[in-house]
């Protein structure tokens, strides 16, 4: 009998020891002490018009992943990034998701280019209870009803769109022209236009354009007919070229407004003969940017982002492109926060602002989220309007640091 107990003591003694080598995990579960916080991401380097924008986010976030991990990682697990090489194409992003998840669930999900690819996966990812980072926003990952544990990165519509109304007060502009395409957010962001300027007191008119036309100076003509003070056009690639060049085609001077998807499109930002910098097709432009593209030397985590990103590779296009190095940040501060990495515990650490505001983000300074919306409720100030120049690690006037 004695040594029966003695086996058994034995027995329990060892299984101790593995339960206490495994560690017991902030959920509630029980865990390897070493097992990453992996992260997987939308991504690939063959994507037609938005490759650079793929690209940049894929540097930004592993940026984000170096910081974190320098700094002890998530709740002291080590950041993993999983590239899934979709080329922000839905369908092959939405294979890549089931099979990872069948082999093992990722702890969060990022997307940095590519609403079609955020629809596809949001729904799988809600469904399994991972925690979604979407740099490109479509309004289901902003509703918190709809996806609990979606947050948008990138600044509202809304937000962009309010941006022109002190640009036009102090310019004294009374006619607002519109020039957007087709695509959702091209949509979304005319139709808010429209709706923003009438109600502001502005005369408006509005017209599309087809974002897979090579010419657009049908519509461009449309416009002008309609004598505007100024234009406010949205593009993003290739459109945003064809876009200038048809207003210089028709020997139209007038004052051009480019949006953010504008003022992150490589091609406005670099000199002949691969951009148009530079050119007489760009001299009434005027681009509308987050303050994080304009260099300022006593911006620290700005600063201290773009040294992280520089140092693993190209920024490509404005800081705009950026978002999933604050992505990274924000999942830190939001497990740190909650004392745990569970997904649902850390979508409540981030409603509470002055979790976003600590993370030391660097695009925006912080992420105001709320239990009623998880889109970035940013200040009219987040936005300013700068001439176009090179753009250098994704920042106008960079020193090329």
């Amino acid at each position: 009998m004695k040594a029966r107990q003695a086996r058994w003591a034995a027995l329990l003694a060892a299984a101790t020891l593995v339960l206490s080598a495994c560690g017991t995990s902030d959920d509630g579960g029980a865990t390897e002490a070493n097992e990453p916080f992996v992260i997987m991401m939308s991504a690939g380097a063959d994507a037609g018009p938005v490759t650079d924008q793929l690209l940049t986010a894929l540097v930004s976030a592993k940026a984000g992943v170096a910081t974190v991990n320098a700094a002890g990682g998530v709740n002291g697990r080590q950041v993993q990034l999983l590239e899934s090489p979709d080329n922000a194409n839905p369908t092959k992003a939405l294979s890549a998701l089931r099979a990872q998840i069948a082999k093992k669930k990722p702890d969060a999900y990022i997307v940095g280019a590519g609403s079609n690819v955020s629809a596809a996966v949001a729904p799988i990812l809600n469904q399994n209870k991972i925690l979604f980072m979407n740099a490109a926003n479509i309004p289901a990952t902003a509703d918190p009803k709809q996806h609990p544990l979606a947050f948008n990165l990138a600044a509202s519509p809304q937000v962009v769109v309010d941006g022109y109304l002190p640009e036009f007060e102090a310019k004294g502009y009374k006619k607002i022209g519109i020039l957007h395409g087709n695509s959702a957010y091209a949509k979304t962001f005319g139709e808010l236009s429209e709706t923003t300027f009438k109600k502001a007191g502005y005369d408006v008119v509005a017209v599309e354009y087809d974002s897979a036309a090579l010419d657009m100076t049908a519509q461009i003509s449309t416009l002008r007919d309609a004598a505007p003070d100024v234009v406010v056009f949205n593009a993003y690639g290739a459109p945003a070229g064809y876009v200038l060049k048809g207003i210089t085609k028709l020997g139209w001077d007038v004052p051009l407004l480019g949006d953010t998807s504008v003022s992150s499109t490589p091609l406005i930002t670099q000199e002949p003969p691969v951009g148009l910098l530079g050119s007489p097709d760009l001299k009434n432009l005027t681009l509308e940017v987050t303050k994080s593209t304009v260099y300022d030397p006593a911006a620290e985590a700005t600063n201290k982002a773009v040294k992280a990103m520089t140092s693993i590779g190209k920024i490509n296009g404005s800081m705009n492109n950026c978002l999933s190095y604050d992505a990274i940040l924000l999942i830190a501060a939001a497990a740190k926060s909650a004392g745990s990495t569970d997904p649902a515990a850390m979508a409540k650490a981030l409603e509470d602002s002055k979790v976003t505001e600590g993370a030391g983000t660097a695009i925006y300074a912080t992420y105001p989220y709320s239990a009623d919306s998880h889109e970035p409720k940013l200040p009219i100030d987040t936005h300013s309007f700068a001439a176009p120049g090179p753009i250098v690690n994704g920042q106008l006037g960079s020193p090329g640091n």
